[in-house]
């Protein structure tokens, strides 16, 4: 009686292990893509916010000749603070604008009691918190946003306005002349759970050039 040999095939433990392993590399690699992706992504707020920013900004010099820190007052409308990663606008600043530009500006139609030339901050005024974060980290207070800006160099601020490509620090000049008719905003937030401290989250600022800044990337 004649036996019929069959070939039987198979995959080796060798070779198992082998595809098990470039199964797992592949994975990593595309759980750090999708980490820097979604990070990456979530950066879109600063911009978009900082970007409505210069434009209110814009707005009212047109009107009054100078620059404020009273977003609010100027018309502008921070849609995301619930959802938002970053805290934006002036978290330290208290405005010492010139009385005599001012007062033009009354004369131009600014309302009286609107955007005073020494508007401290103000929550929801001359800026917003995140609602947000990475984790249990969000930056859901003044202080936690104030901090991460004195971490920087190069301030723009009342006693020394300034505007140039290094300007870090959100600031508001006093509209006395060309170079202290200036101001630079911040957005700063956590969007990734490794990079949660004042030192290490998303860093952005926009100043009156249009000039914006990712000072640190956050992820």
């Amino acid at each position: 009686m004649n036996r019929v040999k069959q070939n039987q095939s198979g995959f080796t433990i060798v070779e198992l292990m082998m595809v098990v392993s470039i199964i797992g590399i592949l994975a990593a690699v595309s759980s750090v893509m999708f980490n820097y992706y979604r990070s990456k992504s979530k950066s879109t707020e600063a911009k978009l916010a900082l970007s409505s920013i210069f434009t209110s900004e814009e707005i009212f010099f047109n009107a009054f000749d100078m620059y404020s820190n009273c977003l609010d007052d100027m018309g502008f409308e921070f849609s995301g603070s619930e959802k938002s990663h970053y805290a934006i606008g002036f978290p330290s600043i208290t405005a010492n604008i010139s009385n005599i530009v001012y007062q033009d500006a009354l004369k131009n139609g600014l309302p009286v009691g609107a955007c005073p030339p020494n508007q401290a901050p103000s929550e929801n005024q001359t800026y917003y918190l995140a609602g947000n974060g990475a984790g249990d980290a969000i930056v859901d207070t003044v202080g936690e946003f104030a901090a991460a800006m004195t971490l920087t160099s190069n301030n723009l601020d009342n006693a020394s306005p300034g505007n140039t490509e290094d300007d870090v620090y959100e600031g508001l000049g006093d509209m006395t002349s060309s170079d202290r008719t200036v101001f630079s905003a911040a957005a700063f937030g956590y969007i990734n759970p490794e990079f949660v401290t004042a030192a290490t989250g998303s860093l952005w600022t926009i100043n009156s050039r249009k000039l914006m800044k990712q000072h640190r990337k956050g992820f």
